[in-house]
């Protein structure tokens, strides 16, 4: 499977990404990171140049509840 074929979870500053990324992947889901070429090469961060956080396509509802859990204040 290509990357082409993973769902979007969301777009992030690249830090960011990489750290949600590694909480995906602790939980057990696959996750990958897919960076704008122009964002490498002129450190761009956000909009259309953040890196974006690819979930599997069975991974998706259990990755976008664990996105919620985070995104949630205590």
């Amino acid at each position: 499977m290509t990357t082409a074929e993973w769902q979007v979870l969301t777009a992030l500053p690249h830090t960011i990404a990489v750290l949600l990324c590694g909480a995906l992947r602790a939980e057990g889901l696959r996750a990958e990171l897919e960076r704008d070429a122009l964002g490498v090469v002129y450190g761009l961060n956000s909009g259309g140049h953040a890196t974006r956080v690819l979930v599997h396509p069975d991974d998706a509802r259990p990755a976008f509840e664990l996105l919620a859990e985070l995104e949630t204040p205590v």
